[in-house]
């Protein structure tokens, strides 16, 4: 969703001493397109994955759009993130989020994320805090501790079946 192609071509463009993974999901064109091009530093190109997990335990930093549950997962993972795109109205608080809890910044345009990397790249100790952030607020058993709170809510008020 959003510029991904253009976001990972700027990217690469700014020639960082560093890797790039860019999962396109169920987007085969676009897998295709990205696979087709000549990359100036490492490169890999992923469609639908399964193991989500495993690349954000692998990575330093997410490039992302600010979809509830990625950005949940990475806040978890201990994964700092820019985010360059959103779902008006609806997403909007994620952003919000991010940004105050310290976790992540705002890029929506590619030369901004650029920037951001940059930023983050060059004074580690900046991402580094947003890493310590997420692990500040993450909440990696929230789902069971919800499961919890319902089983105890069920065996104190029991559901009548009329």
């Amino acid at each position: 969703m959003g510029p991904l192609e253009r976001t990972a071509l700027a990217i690469a463009e700014a020639n960082f001493h560093a890797a790039l993974a860019v999962v396109t999901g169920r987007n085969q064109r676009l897998k295709a397109d990205l696979q087709a091009n000549s990359w100036p530093l490492p490169t890999y190109i992923y469609g639908f994955v399964h193991e989500m997990p495993d690349f954000m335990r692998a990575a330093d930093i997410l490039v992302t759009k600010a979809g509830p549950g990625t950005i949940s997962e990475a806040i978890n993972a201990g994964l700092p993130m820019i985010l360059y795109s959103r779902l008006p109205g609806q997403e909007d608080g994620n952003v919000n989020y991010v940004i105050s809890e310290g976790v992540g910044q705002w890029a929506p345009r590619p030369g901004l994320i650029v920037n951001a990397l940059r930023d983050w790249l060059e004074h580690p100790e900046r991402r580094h805090q947003a890493v310590n952030h997420c692990r500040r607020i993450a909440r990696p058993r929230a789902a069971r501790e919800i499961a919890q709170i319902l089983v105890k809510q069920i065996h104190t008020h029991p559901v009548s079946a009329h």
